[in-house]
């Protein structure tokens, strides 16, 4: 399945979060949301990605929108995290990649060399600067983060019509995907968002 194009329905989804409760892109109709696709807070690029995201959080919550993050994190994974750092919106849990795939987000198979390699790559580079500090991944963890898969930042507004759509690998040549700045994602709100609400 190709990845959600601008116009097409967002599918609906109900995931466990990190908070305790269930969330469901449902119980945000009638307001725009921000649907974020990542590896979590065991990625350390994704964690500099939640940095930049949650600077324009509250220019999103003043237009009456909501972000809603869907990781691969267990349950009781994304509740140490949600324990132990500050994240601002609803981190939810999809670790068998079944919303992701209904959202068309793919994953690449390679060879073994390949995931040995970008193992050994994440174990000693650098870690990116981000307002969360450093995590350890788990080893179920690590195994998800050597994969190709797909990140992918989604604007739906209040109708559940994809408005905004941005995805693919996480990885190009040059590095790590750019993020859309927050100015790409609040003009996208902006245009979307229920007055009043």
């Amino acid at each position: 399945m190709a990845s959600l194009r601008v116009g097409d329905k967002a599918p609906a989804f109900r995931l466990p979060t990190g908070q305790g409760s269930e969330v469901g892109l449902d119980d945000y109709r009638g307001r725009p949301v921000v649907v974020w696709f990542t590896k979590g807070m065991a990625c350390p690029f994704c964690r500099q990605h939640m940095s930049h995201l949650a600077r324009g959080y509250p220019s999103m919550r003043e237009l009456g929108a909501e972000v809603l993050e869907v990781t691969f994190s267990k349950p009781d994974r994304a509740r140490f995290y949600v324990q132990n750092f500050t994240i601002p919106w609803p981190y939810l849990c999809d670790p068998d990649y079944a919303v992701r795939r209904e959202w068309g987000l793919e994953e690449r198979s390679h060879s073994p060399l390949y995931y040995v390699k970008n193992a050994f790559l994440g174990m000693t580079m650098e870690q990116p600067p981000n307002d969360y500090g450093a995590s350890s991944p788990t080893m179920g963890e690590m195994t998800k983060l050597v994969r190709d898969d797909d990140m992918g930042l989604f604007v739906v507004d209040r109708d559940g019509i994809v408005r905004y759509a941005f995805s693919g690998s996480y990885m190009t040549e040059g590095g790590a995907r750019k993020m859309p700045s927050n100015e790409e994602v609040l003009r996208e709100l902006e245009r979307f968002a229920a007055k009043g609400s």
